[in-house]
């Protein structure tokens, strides 16, 4: 399966079953925080489900990721926005978390079956961890005027080339470009 980036209709549907549960098409989800948090994080700072799922406290609540990223052995050390911080923190102090504790004990497998349901549940397909990721980079290109060298820094890749294929399409634009394009003559 190839993951895709989502829109913003198709987050929201996905945010929803996570942080609220939901029953339909004869599966049933329950609400959970962990998961959501987990997906929220990678949303906002373009990670990896396996560096997000190994982030400890003092990693990110400083308003910095600083991460040695597991695929690549890559340093990640970037500001990140001040109310995922706080959210961060919010679920840090609530669940008794020390700064050398990890944020989550939840293996990547148990992460993709719980999205496997969603996916059945939402009837949005071809969405797993990765397509937060992909999602994250196609925000920030188009936000930042099309700047692909900057969304290459942000992921840590190594060539834009490799930045490109995350970049893929959506049908909105599809739909937009089309609307809105006519030649007169």
């Amino acid at each position: 399966m190839k993951t895709k980036a989502l829109e913003k209709d198709e987050l929201i549907t996905i945010f929803k079953y996570i942080k609220n549960g939901g029953n339909r098409n004869g599966i049933k989800i329950r609400a959970n925080f962990q998961i959501y948090l987990i997906c929220f994080i990678q949303l906002n700072t373009g990670l990896r489900i396996g560096d997000v799922l190994n982030l400890k406290v003092k990693d990110i609540i400083n308003g910095r990721i600083d991460v040695i990223e597991q695929k690549t052995g890559k340093r990640q050390n970037r500001d990140i926005n001040s109310e995922v911080v706080k959210i961060v923190k919010d679920y840090c102090r609530k669940k008794e978390l020390g700064e050398n504790d990890r944020l989550f004990t939840f293996s990547i497998r148990w992460v993709q079956k719980f999205l496997q349901k969603v996916s059945k549940c939402t009837e949005i397909e071809n969405f797993s961890t990765h397509s937060f990721r992909k999602t994250y980079a196609h925000i920030q290109y188009t936000n930042n005027r099309y700047n692909i060298e900057l969304v290459r820094r942000l992921l840590n890749h190594s060539s834009v080339v490799v930045t490109q294929k995350y970049l893929g399409v959506t049908d909105t634009e599809v739909n937009r470009a089309s609307q809105g394009f006519k030649i007169i003559l």
